[in-house]
């Protein structure tokens, strides 16, 4: 009996260990939202805080939320969206994933290792579209209800390409375009003539801050991931300090120091 309580004991440690995998930590907030894990209630988002695989993030109307990756990459959430982490992997290796499910509202996603090394190994779902990448910096909207815009899948790149597929064909989106895919229609996804109503009308509070995000991550990235690789071999990763926080905290010590 005993043998089998450690058992069970083993396997549900695994299992909370696997559930556990760590996605993000927050970089910036402004406004509410919250996160809510696979079993649990929802919770303030919090600077710092460290999002993982399984997590369900809610911006309510004020809200946004900077997320920077594991792997060195870097998610804006914008207002009224709910936002899921479905599968995680950041170890520096052929086989990271990052796979995502926009349910409602916008994200702005700029990749990291994972979209520069191994682009199959980027996936962002929506309920009636798939977004993969070409290492990319790029924008998707889900509208929901009739309004302005049409219901549907939005996608516009700033850096890069993507490719905006459903059951009914598919388009690659560049710098400057973007892409529709409409929502509860056999129609293949399609570039729009003009920009959507949406992108003309939206009031982001934080958004000047990730252009020197990125420059920082984009800078670092090799390092990050070369840390990261590093972390894993020794078995130290699941407890570790995210790769992007270590970096500047030896950029702080330098500028402390000259």
């Amino acid at each position: 009996m005993r043998a089998l309580t450690v058992f069970f004991v083993t396997l549900l440690t695994c299992n909370i260990s696997h559930a556990a995998e760590l996605f993000a930590s927050v970089d910036a907030i402004h406004g509410k939202a919250t996160v809510t894990a696979v079993s649990g209630q929802p919770m303030d988002v919090s600077v710092g805080q460290k999002i993982s695989e399984g997590d369900t993030i809610k911006t309510a109307a004020d809200g946004e939320v900077h997320l920077v990756t594991q792997d060195g990459g870097l998610i804006a959430l914008r207002p009224n969206t709910e936002f899921r982490v479905d599968e995680y992997k950041a170890e520096g290796g052929s086989d990271d994933k990052t796979f995502m499910t926009l349910l409602t509202g916008a994200l702005r996603s700029i990749t990291g290792w994972i979209g520069k090394r191994n682009p199959s190994g980027y996936s962002l779902k929506t309920p009636g579209a798939t977004i993969g990448i070409r290492g990319t910096d790029h924008e998707t909207t889900v509208i929901v209800e009739e309004g302005g815009d049409k219901p549907g899948t939005y996608d516009t790149v700033i850096e890069g390409a993507t490719v905006l597929k459903t059951a009914n064909g598919s388009t690659n989106v560049t710098p400057g375009s973007f892409a529709y895919a409409p929502q509860g229609r056999a129609e293949a996804p399609r570039l729009l003539t003009s920009v959507p109503e949406y992108w003309t009308k939206r009031s982001l509070k934080i958004e000047d801050r990730i252009a020197q995000r990125k420059e920082f991550l984009r800078s670092h990235l090799e390092q990050m991931r070369e840390d990261r690789r590093n972390q894993t071999r020794s078995g130290h990763a699941a407890h570790s300090e995210h790769p992007h926080e270590r970096h500047e905290h030896q950029n702080r010590e330098h500028e402390h120091k000259t």
